[in-house]
């Protein structure tokens, strides 16, 4: 096998840095894109769920509260994607999985806090 330049060899190693990198910025823009996906329909289950809380006891509380949790479920498949594009959504996941353990008016603070630094300008960052 031929040895390579110096040169060739630099520039592959610097050929490959930049794909990285590019790569790494795609995948985090998907990512921050799935999980404003999940934030969105976890904003509607929410307000299904305090309308229902409004009309308790009801059969329109009873469907509103139903619409709420599947609202809340259908937003695990966008936050697994952004998960698995970046890890640092897992939180968001794992609070939405938790949806068919613990009833959802005991995630909404936690739900509500996650989407708040999702929607942010810097997502990474609590504020």
């Amino acid at each position: 096998m031929a040895r390579l330049s110096r040169r060739v060899q630099v520039a592959s190693a610097a050929g490959a840095l930049v794909a990285g990198i590019a790569l790494s910025a795609c995948g985090n823009g998907a990512a921050i894109s799935q999980a404003k996906i999940a934030c969105d329909r976890i904003d509607h289950s929410i307000r299904d769920l305090q309308r229902a809380t409004a009309k308790e006891g009801t059969p329109e509380g009873a469907i509103l509260k139903a619409k709420a949790q599947s609202e809340l479920l259908s937003a695990l498949a966008p936050a697994a994607a952004a998960t698995s594009a970046d890890g640092s959504f897992n939180a968001l996941m794992t609070t939405i999985s938790e949806a068919g353990r613990v009833p959802e008016a005991l995630l909404v603070d936690a739900l509500a806090a996650q989407c708040k630094v999702v929607k942010s300008n810097t997502p990474y960052l609590a504020s």
